[in-house]
């Protein structure tokens, strides 16, 4: 914009009515515009704040001294424009009215604040101008043409008192660009530095985006303890509680505060009742959804509820939009891959151009957050989510998508093998959250024959990795699920007890694992008879069982039966015949008939090699066999590469936090330490200790056997100094 020529002229430039179309350029005025006179005396600035602010501020001094980076210290050569974006409730306009605050005096020019949403950000200008300076903004040009308001509100800037220092202009809530482009100051009048606050994230490429997250689970609390006072103890006697309460308002600044003030107002209400009504009521709840009349009474900066400051950002969505937001709030919030919406969009016979347009609005106006660069994935806050399932609740179009929903992870959940490897479990591991959110609440939306595999899929997912705790609840709720569906006289109900009896054996609760073992191979035998593929398992599992308590003699003709009957039914190609092979051979070898186990031991190998291949768990689980042969047999130059070639694939199918690489590492270690190669030995040992202990818990057995050996060896090598 060109200053004043001495006349009391202002030259503007009209561009066809568009002023301030593109930000930078330069204008060629050709109209002239009355100018008010300058005043006579030097003109008192204006610092016009609207808001208090909050005094219990915490978690964005970072924030500030960015904003004030930006604004202040940056850009002199032109207009500095910051944009403070962020999810409603997030604590925008709390930060712009305590930067105004903070540096105040650094705006000698004056501070002016103006609303945008639901005003007329025109009108606000000018009557800024006439009302707190006393200026009359000209109507006319001097050939007595009407201005347009674009072109008194440039007057409004151009004369704005005093004509000296920095001017902080703050446009609160800005919605879309297009409603403030034409109001803006000229880029090139340098001493106008606008602050805005908006939910649209990148409002416009010429200006820096400041995005604005939640605040840490310590800043979180810190707010409560500033709201309660001093006095109030709630928060630390009730730490634990009030954690998990910032948790469910997902360290939203707003829900924190409005939370805050109703504690405040009951002395006698404790964060443990406050949450059981939230987990109750949800986004109804009147502490985070008050009366506006309510909040209107209060200094807080919002004057709103949660569910009403998200249902400004709602409102602003096309159909489309939000129905792809409704079929969100049925995802897990913390990680959603974009390429399980698409899955289920597609299913649902949705246009992928009109999703892919739905993710950029919910992205750019943070109801989205993108996670990570390697996959195209993305999180809810979890008040989002609470928000968006009220819209799915009052659609007609819920159970489609919940059924769609649904039959995508159960799809997953097939997939997932007895035997994962490490590569299979990362390629699945981000679908998880959702097969689980299926499992615990969707279940009246998945037909009774794929209900299984909401169980089978997570139950397999945490025991494949040897997390056995985390597999035990979905192994027992698969139990009771099958039971309450399809009765006691089903096979998918003896399967059900073989799979649990076999995690207990993985824990070494024999006596729980037997009582099942039993009632399913019984049941097997009646159901299905005694020539059935899951009757031979039932048997093996059994003996298997008795193999790991030393009941050799008990298990060895259930061994022999089961071997026979695969061979029989299943013929001699098959994972489940190499596996009773190996556990035959297991036997023999723990009875020292090392003659008979070694030939069971090689044809197993080589099954296993021909029809899973050597990149898979039981090919590892079989060279250790082999190998445990070997060196029970004291050969252990033959023992020792094939112990090292199961370490080896066990770590990278695997990985190193698995308890069949602490196996690996544990017999390696013992191998050395039989060959007398004590420095060799000592550290595998530590190693395996460490992993159990990390893994399967410092009270498993299998980890209290580790630590035993370890101790000893360690214990034996210092007594006699080797």
């Amino acid at each position: 914009m060109n200053n004043n020529d001495g006349n009391g002229d202002l030259d503007i430039d009209l561009n066809s009515g568009n002023y301030n179309e593109n930000i930078g350029r330069d204008y060629n005025d050709n109209r002239k515009i009355i100018n008010n006179p300058p005043p006579e005396k030097p003109f008192k600035p204006i610092k016009y704040i609207p808001k208090f602010g909050s005094k219990n501020f915490v978690g964005r001094q970072d924030d500030l001294i960015t904003v004030h980076q930006e604004l202040y210290e940056g850009q002199n050569n032109r207009v500095a424009i910051s944009a403070v974006s962020g999810m409603g409730g997030v604590g925008k306009t709390e930060l712009a009215i305590q930067y105004a605050n903070k540096h105040n005096d650094d705006y000698s020019g004056g501070i002016c604040w103006l609303n945008v949403r639901g005003g007329n950000l025109a009108t606000e200008i000018i009557q800024f101008i006439q009302l707190e300076m006393g200026l009359e903004v000209p109507q006319k040009d001097l050939q007595e043409n009407a201005l347009t308001v674009e072109e008194q509100v440039a007057w409004c800037w151009q004369n704005w008192r005093p004509p000296e220092g920095l001017v902080l202009v703050i446009l609160d809530d800005v919605t879309e660009y297009r409603d403030i482009k034409k109001l803006l100051p000229r880029t090139n009048n340098q001493r106008f530095k606008l602050l805005i606050t908006t939910r649209q994230r990148r409002l416009d490429s010429n200006f820096v985006d400041l995005p604005l997250d939640v605040l840490s689970e310590d800043e979180s609390l810190s707010l409560l303890r500033g709201i309660l006072g001093e006095e109030d103890g709630r928060i630390d006697r009730e730490l634990q509680i009030a954690k998990d309460l910032c948790q469910w308002l997902g360290y939203l600044p707003l829900g924190l505060e409005l939370v805050g003030r109703y504690l405040l107002e009951d002395p006698d209400l404790s964060v443990a009742e406050i949450l059981e009504e939230l987990n109750e009521e949800r986004l109804d709840q009147e502490a985070i959804n008050p009366e506006s009349e309510d909040l209107e009474a209060t200094e807080m900066t919002a004057k709103l509820g949660v569910q009403a400051a998200f249902n400004l950002t709602w409102k602003r969505l096309d159909l489309k939009t939000k129905e792809v937001g409704e079929l969100l709030s049925l995802f897990e919030p913390t990680v959603i891959a974009w390429k399980y919406v698409d899955s289920v969009s597609e299913s649902l016979n949705w246009i992928k151009k009109d999703v892919k347009n739905a993710k950029k609005q919910l992205y750019k106006r943070h109801l989205i957050e993108r996670l990570g660069e390697e996959e195209a994935s993305y999180k809810i806050h979890p008040l989002i989510r609470e928000f968006l399932q009220t819209k799915i609740n009052d659609s007609e179009h819920k159970r489609d998508y919940t059924q769609s929903f649904c039959a995508k992870f159960i799809e997953i959940g097939r997939t997932i093998p007895e035997a994962t490897t490490l590569e299979f479990i990362n390629s699945v591991k981000n679908a998880i959250p959702h097969l689980t959110e299926v499992a615990e609440n969707h279940l009246d939306a998945v037909s009774d024959e794929n209900l299984i595999w909401a169980f089978i899929g997570l139950a397999r997912f945490y025991n494949g990795q040897g997390l056995y705790t985390l597999a035990e609840p979905w192994f027992q709720q698969y139990v009771e699920v099958v039971k309450s569906h399809f009765g006691e006289n089903h096979r998918n109900y003896a399967e059900s007890l073989n799979n649990l009896a076999l995690l207990y054996k993985s824990q070494e609760k024999y006596e729980e694992a037997e009582l099942l073992y039993t009632q399913a191979k019984e049941l097997c035998k009646r159901i299905l008879g005694e020539n059935h593929p899951h009757t031979a398992t039932s048997l093996n599992n059994l003996a298997g069982l008795y193999y790991s308590q030393g009941k050799y003699e008990e298990a060895e003709p259930l061994l022999i039966q089961a071997l026979e009957l695969r061979k029989r039914i299943l013929g001699e190609d098959h994972p489940d015949y190499a596996q009773s092979l190996n556990n035959l051979a297991l036997l023999y070898n723990a009875q020292g008939k090392y003659e008979e186990a070694e030939p069971l031991l090689i044809q197993a190998l080589e099954l296993i090699k021909c029809i899973l291949g050597e990149d898979h768990p039981h090919y590892a689980t079989s060279l250790n066999n082999l190998a445990l042969l070997y060196s029970n047999q004291g050969k252990y130059e033959k023992a020792k590469p094939l112990y090292i070639q199961a370490l080896e694939l066990t770590k990278r199918i695997l990985g190193e936090d698995h308890p069949d690489y602490a196996r690996s590492l544990h017999n390696l270690a013992s191998l050395y330490s039989n060959q007398g190669r004590y420095d060799q030995a000592e550290p595998l040992f530590i190693q395996a200790l460490e992993i159990a202990e990390q893994v399967l818990g410092s009270d498993h057995p299998k980890t209290e056997m580790i630590r035993l050996i370890t101790e000893n060896f360690i214990l034996l090598r210092k007594s006699n100094n080797y």
